[in-house]
């Protein structure tokens, strides 16, 4: 749906356009999400104006969405309607059935001409932006990363293969320069999209009550952390670990659940995640 799920369409922010109104809005983690224009009617996207020229939209020019939960072939469809007399289409069938159960709900949602097109089928493009297209805008962000955890991976395959080949130095450092370059890139979008990942605050439900004395393996079950992470935790939390037979197969480690333990769990679970470092993946 587009090329990039990081980099918003720059045209439709510029100065001047409808859609500039958004630019600090996105910067701050607005969700947004730019798709194709899907059932545009070259009759209905170019009318004749006053001076008999076409009038046809511009980058950056408003639209309007318009729920049609009366479409025979899809309950959900989503009409595009711009100066809220010219019909252009309607969104992908798959956009829809994402944000046209926000758009019910009354979440808001905007809209704004991304690509204008030549007029035939699928060529103009949407900027959506606001709550409705939330989990859409997640899906992108994931979607992407995937991608470029693929490429990443495939890109080391590949190199590995040339280094076989060619056990020249100049070769190994182009293939180091690249290697970084990839991993960078795979760093920023891992990050960008770990970024906008709301806190998971712990199911204290799942936690055992206080004074009652279990093993590490259920607290570190509960929170969904280690075993050693959750013997850290509980030592911040000046909890005593009994441990029934030391060493490597060390058995039986209990702590008896106090109130202050359960608080520590509790911030551990909703901390920011970490950020991945491009010394991680090289």
């Amino acid at each position: 749906m587009t090329d990039s799920p990081f980099e918003v369409p720059g045209a439709v922010l510029l100065e001047g356009a409808d859609a500039a109104i958004e630019a600090d809005r996105i910067r701050a983690g607005e969700p947004w999400a730019a798709c194709e224009i899907a059932g545009l009617q070259f009759y209905d996207y170019s009318t004749e104006g006053l001076d008999g020229e076409p009038v046809r939209p511009r980058a950056g020019d408003r639209l309007v969405l318009v729920r049609a939960p009366e479409n025979r072939y899809d309950p959900r469809a989503v009409e595009v309607w711009w100066r809220n007399d010219i019909r252009l289409g309607h969104l992908p069938r798959g956009v829809a059935r994402e944000v046209a159960p926000h758009m019910d709900a009354g979440a808001p949602l905007r809209a704004y001409v991304s690509d204008p097109g030549t007029g035939e089928a699928w060529s103009a493009r949407a900027l959506l932006v606001g709550p409705a297209v939330g989990e859409l805008h997640g899906k992108l962000i994931a979607h992407a990363t995937a991608q470029a955890l693929d490429e990443w991976r495939w890109g080391e395959r590949l190199a590995e293969m040339r280094r076989e080949g060619d056990g020249r130095a100049r070769g190994a450092r182009f293939e180091r320069r690249l290697e970084l370059a990839r991993a960078a890139r795979l760093a920023q979008a891992v990050n960008v999209f770990s970024a906008k990942l709301p806190p998971e605050p712990i199911d204290e439900a799942r936690l055992p009550p206080a004074g009652k004395c279990v093993e590490l393996f259920d607290i570190a079950h509960a929170v969904g952390c280690s075993r050693s992470t959750a013997r850290r935790l509980a030592e911040r939390a000046g909890v005593r670990v009994q441990v029934s037979m030391r060493g490597w197969y060390a058995a039986s480690s209990t702590v008896v659940v106090t109130d202050e333990f359960r608080t520590v769990l509790a911030e551990w679970a909703s901390r920011p995640r970490r950020r991945v470092t491009v010394a991680e993946l090289v």
